[in-house]
């Protein structure tokens, strides 16, 4: 019966993400790939220690490139992947 009343945190499996990772320029950025297409790249950290994610208009998505900063890499990629989890919802 000590089974039924474990409460040792278990872990929960996550869902594999649809953004693939290609690094490009000796590393110097890391681009989003989403079903072929590079949809933003992540480039840092620079001077001031933040990485800049740039948004590029693709025909998956409609919208204008953008900038935003992060001050981690995986900060600004776990941006990308919720975007990307976003866009899959809607398609």
């Amino acid at each position: 019966m000590g089974g039924i009343f474990d409460f040792h945190s278990r872990g929960t499996a996550q869902a594999p993400s649809c953004v693939d990772w290609e690094l490009r320029y000796n590393g110097a950025m890391s681009v989003a790939v989403i079903d072929a297409v590079p949809v933003a790249g992540i480039s840092g950290p620079w001077p001031d220690g933040n990485y800049a994610l740039t948004w590029w208009a693709t025909r998956a998505i409609d919208s204008p490139p953008s900038l935003e900063f992060f001050n981690s890499m995986a900060t600004a990629q776990r941006r990308v992947e919720d975007i990307a989890i976003q866009m899959t919802r809607t398609m």
